[in-house]
């Protein structure tokens, strides 16, 4: 993933020039000084969280760390391990650490075996000079307290530290600071978020400069359903250089647009094919009239000849391998299958742009006019139209041309331009563009037993629900099948997939079953659930003195019609009233009508993206209870003789 090695810098755990206690007989951190309001939901409590970093010029930096936690119960012992990621722009001068008891008195030291120097890879990667120096001290009596001390070199910036003084849930921090000290001439930047008013200092003495942040008393949250990122909505204070030197190439950042530049002169010269493969790409499109069907052309071109894996090497964090690189290894990083793409397009005459953006976990460009190299960590290529822009996602070999998924849509990034890079947003589908609709008929027996025949049209981001098993055996299909569709007693006799590969992708999935159980007879009487296939199970916790604000970041539609064929002699003794409901958070309608020896039941369930103040979490809540008590109700039917 583009600029992994970034990581390093955006450590955010603390820092202080304090030195480890050594007096094996004084107390130091008793876990009775620890206030009762900060034990409550904690799993883990901060007792100093101090980050330092002094910057020399536009290149180097010190930072130095010093970390205190106290661990309540055994499920907060990974807040208490230590993870410090660097790579060749970054050295780990020292660490130390050791332990206490309950009573704050000396235990142990960390012994330098209980230090681990691993890969720092994501799931892909072959190459990579990122790593990670790990830390952690096993102990089985809790409470215990850990204290961790040390310094990181830096030669090479293309950022500064971001702090946060809370930043994982179950975890209370009693006292955090940050430091941050540059020489007077030089210019920095930060942004303050979620922060108390009067909580930094400012000072200028002997041609430094120091801003001191310092935050204190911050209780422990538990996860709440339906939240955005807890990073958003913490306090936070993110720094970012003016200028900066790094890997033997400088820039600005004072505007996405100079950082773009810079990307932009590591992109020159680097989308160039030999000729031999340019003669292919344009024997391969000729005749083909239409622009959108020559980028599908060589996008599935592409998707045949190369595949993903991981590279951060250097500057290779941030600057992709050159195109006819990947034309003969037939493999690169998101950057470089990019770039790829781009020369690929390049032959045929259609121009592109290389855009950084968040995927995943990053929400990409969350601060509009506040540029720095971390917000965004993918790659991905734009093609202008005319009439309208096609996106491609080049490190999938699967998707279809213009299709962007739940991986990088709605996020804004970086649009690279030579006359001038722009923010760029990357479309995201509405509920009714991500669908699942249903239709089925249920022959119901005498017995009880059910037949039934499905046909399941997946759309949009709900495509992506079954888009990783189109390819797979039938044995492997047929054994999702009944892992994601849990109708009781199901006996798969026949299935079937179609796809369609359109920019808002499809696939149809036809299934013909049995079940034994699904219904239950009792006496002349047979109970059968309405809603086989597609019932809402899941009721968000009730819970006071919410601290999130709702948040759903994508929306979705899913309809069913299902048609029971009741069994000769029967008719309906009990027939569930429809339900309609709409709220902010979505809709629901469903509805039950007999015709002679039929019934038909329609279902819409919809649900919308969007922010909600914390006040309607309970709504919410009301919402889904409502919906799943509509899905549960169950026809009953009745011989006419009894």
């Amino acid at each position: 993933m583009l600029f992994k090695l970034l990581f390093c810098m955006a450590i955010t755990m603390a820092i202080t020039g304090t030195c480890l206690g050594k007096d094996k007989s004084k107390s130091f951190y008793p876990v009775a000084l620890i206030d009762s309001a900060m034990r409550k939901d904690a799993w883990a409590v901060c007792r100093d969280f101090r980050q330092e970093f002094v910057l020399h010029d536009n290149g180097k930096a010190i930072e130095h760390v010093h970390l205190v936690i106290t661990v309540l119960e055994k499920r907060g012992d990974n807040l208490a391990e230590l993870e410090i990621p660097y790579d060749k722009s970054s050295k780990i001068t020292s660490i130390s650490g050791r332990n206490y008891d309950a009573y704050g008195l000396y235990d142990e030291k960390l012994k330098s075996g209980a230090i681990q120097d691993v890969n720092y890879t994501s799931e892909g990667a072959i190459y990579d000079d990122l790593r990670m120096k790990s830390a952690k001290i096993d102990t089985n009596t809790y409470p215990y307290t850990v204290e961790y001390e040390y310094d990181i070199e830096y030669n090479g910036l293309l950022g500064y530290p971001t702090w946060r003084p809370l930043n994982d849930y179950h975890l209370s921090v009693e006292k955090s600071s940050f430091v941050f000290s540059y020489p007077e001439n030089m210019s920095i930047r930060y942004r303050e978020k979620n922060l108390p008013g009067m909580c930094r200092s400012e000072k200028t003495e002997k041609g430094k400069r120091t801003l001191e942040w310092k935050i204190g008393a911050l209780q422990a949250l538990r996860e709440e359903p339906f939240s955005p990122q807890l990073s958003q909505e913490m306090p936070s204070v993110i720094t970012a250089p003016v200028g900066f030197d790094y890997c033997g190439t400088s820039g600005t950042m004072n505007t996405w647009n100079e950082f773009g530049q810079w990307i932009n002169r590591l992109l020159e010269n680097r989308d160039q094919l030999p000729s031999s493969r340019q003669k292919e790409i344009k024997d391969l499109v000729k005749g083909i009239k239409d622009t959108a069907q020559i980028v599908r052309t060589l996008y599935e071109y592409m998707q045949k000849r190369t595949h993903y894996v991981g590279i951060q090497l250097g500057i290779g964090g941030f600057q992709p391998f050159p195109a006819e690189t990947v034309d003969n290894l037939g493999y690169g990083d998101c950057k470089a299958l990019s770039n790829y793409m781009k020369a690929l397009l390049k032959s045929a005459g259609i121009g592109s742009n290389y855009t950084i953006v968040g995927a995943a976990s990053s929400k990409g460009i969350t601060m509009e006019d506040f540029a720095t190299a971390n917000q965004c960590n993918h790659a991905i290529l734009c093609v202008p139209q005319k009439k309208d822009t096609i996106w491609l996602e080049c490190t999938n070999q699967t998707v279809p041309s213009g299709y962007m998924s739940k991986f990088t849509a709605g996020r804004k990034g970086l649009l690279i331009h030579s006359s001038g890079s722009r923010i760029v947003t990357i479309p995201v589908l509405n509920a009714g563009q991500s669908s699942q609709c249903r239709k089925a008929t249920v022959s119901i027996s005498a017995e009880g037993s059910l037949e039934a025949k499905t046909e399941t049209d997946y759309k949009g981001y709900q495509y992506d629900n079954i888009s990783g098993i189109l390819t797979e055996s039938k044995k492997e299909q047929e054994k999702a099948l009944y892992e994601n569709l849990s109708v009781t007693g199901m006996k798969v006799s026949d299935f079937t997939y179609q796809e369609n590969k359109l920019r808002i992708p499809e696939a149809t999935e036809s299934i013909v079953f049995t079940s034994q159980t699904c219904a239950a007879r009792s006496g002349s009487r047979i109970f059968v659930p309405v809603n086989i296939f597609n019932q809402v199970k899941f009721i968000p916790t009730r819970m006071d003195n919410r601290k999130m604000p709702v948040y759903r970041e994508f929306g979705f539609l899913d309809t069913d019609s299902v048609t029971f064929q009741l069994p000769n002699g029967y008719k309906p003794e009990s027939v569930p009233r429809g339900k309609t409901l709409k709220t902010p958070f979505g809709e629901y309608c469903s509805t039950l009508n007999v015709k002679d020896d039929k019934v038909l039941y329609t279902r819409m369930f919809k649900m919308n993206p969007g922010f909600w103040p914390k006040e309607e979490y309970a709504a919410l809540v009301d919402f889904y209870t409502a919906v799943v008590g509509a899905d549960k109700v169950k026809l009953v039917i009745r011989a006419e003789s009894q």
